[in-house]
């Protein structure tokens, strides 16, 4: 644990929200006092180094595993009770829509330290809400409700974006001729799903009906909070049905771009039998009047019957050919 005065230090790309106020850049002064006054305290962090960690850690009084749990990004959705405090790992959407911010989330009785690598515009405009916090009195559990319910709303906007490029996608492969661009093009889409599913479906099993497993670890949840927490299920609850519809929209999508391909292949395979059809009673007759037998020698003997066996029969039988496949309408695919 550290040992020198450090209390005039600032805490670079930290945001500490008390009293109703918010302090960009605090000193570690201003979070210890923060701290011991037992008010509600929101102090956010992005990318600490390992010494903040550990700095941060002693002023909340955290057990070394929360310097081991918040250097180890890329932890799945959970919750974690250490007697004392409790970690929630949460996910939201960046805005490009594609990638994931992970977020760390300490909840003591007075305080919630957030800890994340990126920048998260949820939670920025709830650190702008600071005179929000002063008139509305809330509690952890509050406070909480409303930075999840914040991180949640991403994933529905960002599925709105997937069902957007499916449709896209899905008017893509239907109006051209399907081709490997189009199926990475789906195979990205389905990896962006499935990570969203794999954040979102922990988060289900942390909130019941309006419950969340950890409410019976903390204290003080008013009817606000419990309020919130009812809103935040129920998102929970549509954001995991539009992942569900998003699956099938993709197994559906896939389905017809694989149809696509096995009417293109068709297609192709129908133009070879075509050709092999008009060549077949040509290739007969070549074959036929190629037999060196004497009688044939003997009937083909000049130019009137060169001309006839050799040029008018295989071209009668040519325009018949085309003609049988036009009216089967072979050729056009009907």
């Amino acid at each position: 644990m550290p040992t020198q005065d450090i209390s005039d230090q600032k805490l670079a790309g930290a945001s500490l929200v008390a009293h109703g106020r918010r302090i960009d850049e605090p000193t570690w002064g201003d979070l210890r006092r923060g701290h011991t006054e037992g008010e509600l305290m929101w102090v956010d962090v992005q990318s600490p180094s390992h010494d903040e960690l550990v700095r941060l850690a002693d002023v909340f009084g955290f057990r070394e595993e929360m310097v081991r749990d918040s250097e180890a990004f890329h932890q799945r959705t959970r919750l974690a009770d250490y007697g004392g405090y409790l970690l929630v790992v949460m996910y939201a959407v960046a805005p490009d829509s594609k990638s994931l911010v992970e977020v760390h989330l300490y909840l003591t009785r007075h305080s919630v330290l957030s800890i994340r690598r990126q920048p998260c515009a949820q939670i920025e405009e709830l650190l702008g809400r600071a005179e929000h916090f002063a008139n509305s009195q809330p509690t952890v559990p509050a406070l909480l409700s409303r930075i999840l319910a914040g991180l949640v709303a991403t994933f529905a906007d960002a599925l709105e974006k997937v069902d957007d490029e499916l449709t896209d996608l899905e008017g893509r492969i239907l109006d051209g001729k399907p081709d490997q661009q189009e199926m990475d093009d789906l195979l990205k889409l389905r990896r962006r799903v499935n990570s969203f599913r794999r954040s979102v479906d922990p988060a289900r099993e942390l909130v019941g009906v309006g419950r969340f497993v950890m409410v019976d670890a903390l204290e003080d949840v008013s009817d606000d909070a419990r309020r919130h927490l009812r809103d935040l299920a129920v998102d929970l609850a549509h954001v995991g049905d539009m992942l569900e519809g998003e699956r099938d929209r993709l197994s559906a999508v896939m389905d017809v771009y694989m149809s696509q391909v096995n009417n293109r292949q068709n297609r192709i395979m129908q133009q070879l039998a075509v050709v092999s059809t008009v060549f077949l009673p040509l290739t007969f007759l070549t074959g036929y009047f190629g037999m060196n037998f004497a009688t044939m020698v003997r009937v083909v003997d000049s130019p009137t019957a060169f001309v006839l066996a050799g040029v008018i029969m295989p071209l009668v039988v040519l325009v018949l050919v085309l003609v049988l496949i036009a009216r089967r309408g072979w050729s056009s695919g009907d």
